[in-house]
């Protein structure tokens, strides 16, 4: 056994997913307990945590990781041979023992056997995951939870949204179901079940899968008229000025004056927050959604599916980009209008930059830290200009 480095251990957020996981009931212990393979995130400070008590638990904790490049598929092919066949010993970057499972509010009943964690990766928002199985590996759930502040009222939320969309009734999309939760002086804690298993395909584009639950969450909850969004858009940005800066604000104001005079006609519904092809998979050929927590009742028509696109094309292609994105928004949700679409390209964009200046904000983080502010700023820009002009 390879044991933890003291690099790793004394790491973050390594360390802040140890306390976390401390509040569950699980500590790291020198013997007996549970074994753990840890894997190493390849581009960011994140672990993985697989158990290592049966191969085929092993192996389904590696549904947790969602590879989105050439490289880790293949990685992730790799461990997947290990955890299955084994040497275990060659397996993730080291090896630690926790001493139990954690306590998940007796939400799975005594059929949650394994579990695989997830560190969650270093940045404001950042929470630590599990993955529940069965004796047999099956996936049952998830769980997630935070300690910080800020961070708890999204899990909250999430909560709230996952039984309206319940409600809805969807017929294009399944989504969890709210298992058990705590909320409570210490912590937050979220968990739903799941209908995740190794048979599920996390396509990296957006297929008829996901145009159909988009159009069907447009048509149940969908308005025309996005004067309150705008509304709300202006007064949160005025709070975050001391952060975002006099350019920010500028730019914001500019977004403001091109389309409140066509407010009234631009639609807006509730939204997902976060659709990328890792909140996403297809289940049997159905789409299923999860992660709810960074939904809004009230964004443009067409949010996620922007925010879809731009997650899957690197920075440095993102403004080149709009033109395409542009057309693939016309043909989804404004039958061709491509001004239409751009109105809601401009404020979709613009919703983002609002709500991650806010993250920004809560974390206590400076605006440097948003890695892709430059590049959404020339998206910005660029679409004012148009729209400028066409006045």
């Amino acid at each position: 056994m390879r044991p933890l480095p003291d690099d790793i251990r004394d790491a973050q957020p390594f360390g802040d997913f140890i306390a976390d996981m401390a509040m569950l009931g699980v500590t790291p212990v020198a013997s007996g307990g549970l074994r753990y393979a840890v894997i190493a995130g390849r581009s960011n400070p994140r672990w993985w945590l697989l158990p290592l008590e049966d191969r085929c638990a092993a192996a389904a904790g590696l549904e947790m990781l969602q590879p989105v490049t050439k490289a880790a598929s293949i990685a992730k092919i790799v461990a997947n041979g290990l955890a299955r066949f084994g040497p275990h010993r060659l397996l993730g970057c080291a090896q630690m023992r926790l001493s139990g499972l954690p306590d998940l509010a007796g939400a799975f009943g005594g059929k949650a056997v394994h579990v695989a964690y997830f560190t969650g990766t270093g940045g404001p928002h950042r929470k630590s995951a599990l993955q529940v199985m069965d004796a047999g590996g099956a996936i049952l759930g998830y769980a997630k939870m935070s300690r910080a502040s800020h961070v708890r009222p999204y899990l909250r939320k999430e909560a709230e949204i996952l039984a309206r969309v319940a409600e809805l009734g969807l017929t294009t999309a399944d989504v969890p179901t709210v298992l058990a939760t705590r909320d409570d002086d210490e912590m937050t804690l979220l968990v739903t079940d799941s209908l995740k298993s190794s048979a599920h395909a996390a396509p990296l584009v957006p297929g008829v899968e996901h145009l159909a639950f988009l159009s069907e969450l447009r048509v149940r909850t969908g308005c025309i008229g996005a004067v309150e969004t705008l509304d709300a858009l202006k007064h949160r940005s005025a709070k975050l000025a001391p952060l975002a800066g006099p350019e920010w604000m500028a730019r914001l104001a500019r977004v403001d004056v091109a389309l409140r005079p066509k407010a009234e006609a631009i639609p807006v519904c509730l939204s997902h927050g976060d659709f990328t092809p890792w909140n996403t998979f297809l289940q049997d050929g159905q789409l299923y959604v999860f992660d709810w927590e960074y939904a809004d009742a009230a964004w443009p028509v067409g949010f996620d599916l922007v925010h879809f696109h731009l997650a899957i094309t690197p920075p440095t292609k993102q403004l080149s980009s709009l033109p395409a994105l542009t057309q693939a928004l016309a043909a989804a949700h404004f039958d061709g209008d491509r001004v239409q679409a751009t109105r809601a390209l401009l404020m979709s964009l613009a919703c983002h930059a609002v709500f991650y200046l806010g993250r920004l904000e809560e974390a206590q983080s400076p605006l440097a830290a948003w890695a892709s502010r430059l590049e959404r700023a020339a998206m910005i820009d660029r679409l004012l200009a148009e729209q400028e002009a066409s006045l």
